[in-house]
């Protein structure tokens, strides 16, 4: 059997969802842990439902390869990351990973951005919990979730960027 990877008319790459459930079962995954993984999202297509890869998650997995080489071969490297760093693969994980809702399994989220800037599950929370506290109605949380941030009491599990949001996205002292 042969696996279709296609193109849209938008040059957008997709993967059929019987596919990637045939990838993810060789690799012990369910096909939505492999799409959150590799920041598939998914997407009806007729009668049956594929997974859209974006050109930028390509690119981030490139640039992410390029970065763990040159630190092998002993090249210096800066360990974390900068709030700005962190706001911009924040977006990035919400967008790759948003439903047809348009929120995000924070779960998923974590997981591309830490793997992005090689952060430990402590400063993603630290650095999340500082950027939504300081971009106060950029984004959107709801309760529950099998993986959840305490943040004022309440355990997040979804996230949710503001269409439109026009306000300051950290604040630069």
């Amino acid at each position: 059997m042969d696996i279709v990877v296609g193109v849209t008319a938008d040059g957008v790459f997709y993967i059929r969802r019987s596919d990637m459930e045939r990838i993810a079962k060789r690799m012990g995954l369910s096909a939505d842990e492999l799409a959150a993984r590799i920041g598939a999202r998914p997407e009806q297509a007729g009668r049956g439902v594929r997974y859209i890869i974006e050109w930028s998650w390509i690119f981030d997995k490139l640039l992410d390869l390029e970065r763990r080489i040159a630190r092998l071969e002993g090249a210096p490297q800066e360990r974390g990351a900068n709030i700005e760093q962190f706001v911009a693969a924040l977006d990035a994980a919400i967008k790759s990973t948003a439903g047809p809702t348009g929120y995000s399994s924070l779960r998923a989220v974590r997981d591309l951005v830490v793997s992005r800037l090689e952060l430990s599950d402590a400063q993603f929370v630290e650095l999340f919990t500082k950027t939504v506290l300081q971009s106060r109605g950029k984004y959107i949380l709801l309760e529950g979730g099998d993986y959840k941030v305490h943040i004022n009491g309440k355990s997040y599990g979804y996230i949710k960027i503001v269409q439109g949001y026009k306000g300051s996205n950290t604040s630069t002292s």
